[in-house]
């Protein structure tokens, strides 16, 4: 797969780009469209650059597709620190028993839990600040899918009828 972007001096040519497929992407102010065969690419990148636009041919693999992150997510990300912090303190007191899972890790120890802490900031920095490679998108889903659960049981534990508890979560 390759994907040809073009920028420029695009808007003239704005309904052009649209009827051949291409996709505009606000972040990067380009248009873009990806192509089984690089020959394609290239000769549609050379006739837009004859009428004063750039193209650019990218060979794509699974990590360069960026993702944007909903707010949801990233209030997730930033609720899990408080909730592995209350984790590792039942497990400090007795209060739970190692092992656990969490968003698909085993935690053993409080050295486990400041580790996937670790991450979970990291990669509410790293959504914050760009789109997310299709890695990162999907241990972010991971580590949401599992906030989401603990706060539905949560919910559920504290005598919230179960329809109630999930309509909490609707906007993810």
């Amino acid at each position: 797969m390759y994907r040809l972007i073009l920028t420029g001096n695009t808007f003239s040519i704005k309904q052009e780009l649209k009827a051949e497929g291409f996709r505009w992407n606000s972040f990067n102010k380009s248009w873009y469209k990806d192509f089984e065969e690089e020959d394609r690419a290239v000769a549609l990148s050379t006739a837009y650059e004859a009428n004063g636009v750039c193209g650019l041919v990218t060979p794509l693999n699974p990590d360069t597709k960026k993702y944007f992150v909903k707010e949801g997510w990233i209030f997730n990300l930033e609720s899990m620190h408080d909730k592995l912090f209350c984790i590792a303190l039942d497990l400090r007191e007795g209060r739970l028993k190692a092992p656990l899972e969490i968003a698909g890790k085993t935690i053993n120890s409080e050295d486990d839990i400041d580790e996937l802490m670790d991450e979970a900031s990291k990669l509410e920095w790293i959504a914050k600040s760009r789109p997310v490679t299709s890695k990162e998108y999907g241990r972010i889903k991971a580590i949401v899918n599992w906030r989401v659960e603990a706060r539905y049981a949560t919910c559920i534990a504290n005598g919230m009828n179960e329809a109630d508890a999930g309509r909490c979560f609707e906007d993810l």
